[in-house]
């Protein structure tokens, strides 16, 4: 179980925002909503199946239903934001809010499960891209981790934020998680914005 109830709220919160985007990205790229909704539950899995399982515990996403029901929940958001006029913008928060709070929840449980830092960077991390990877290779995209430069760092930039946070700012788990994924979004918004500059 998780030891901050604020801290689940994220972890669900990162499924559904996840799967969010893969719905998103697939339904805009003109895959049919079942397999859109298929992709999204795969994605919004990806990252609490990988991090529980590297840390040898109970898999909550299997235990509890409610991970799955996030992950179906986003399917339909993602859904209807890539009705949007703006459906790749639309993709790039959802997926850059997903990256950022599954590096945080991945990053401080790691920490609650006894991990060093080192440890806890790469489970954090390792999370934060499992959802991207399994959506970015179903959908045949170029992996956006290997793709963009502010991606793969600017998770490992929020867990190591967050990490600081935790062992010697003494905050809360959920506060912690939260620093990370404001890091990352700041990071992603940055990006962004050197992405129109330069015409992209």
């Amino acid at each position: 179980m998780m030891q901050d109830p604020l801290l689940y709220v994220f972890d669900l919160a990162a499924s559904f925002i996840l799967a969010a985007a893969a719905s998103c990205r697939a339904r805009n790229g003109g895959a049919h909503f079942s397999g859109a909704a298929v992709l999204a539950c795969l994605a919004g899995l990806a990252a609490p199946l990988l991090r529980d399982a590297l840390l040898g515990h109970p898999v909550l996403a299997l235990n509890r239903g409610d991970y799955l029901a996030a992950a179906v929940a986003g399917a339909v958001a993602g859904t209807l934001a890539a009705r949007l006029g703006h459906a790749w913008r639309a993709f790039y928060w959802l997926d850059s809010m997903g990256l950022g709070l599954a590096a945080g929840v991945g990053g401080v449980r790691g920490a609650v499960f006894g991990l060093g830092v080192v440890g806890c960077l790469v489970l954090g991390v390792l999370a934060a891209l499992a959802g991207g990877l399994v959506r970015d290779v179903a959908l045949g995209d170029t992996a956006r981790l290997v793709e963009e430069d502010s991606y793969a760092t600017a998770a490992a930039l929020g867990v190591m934020l967050a990490l600081v946070a935790l062992l010697y700012g003494g905050m809360p788990l959920w506060m912690c998680a939260l620093a990370c994924c404001g890091l990352v979004l700041v990071l992603r918004a940055l990006r962004l914005r050197k992405g129109l500059q330069g015409g992209i």
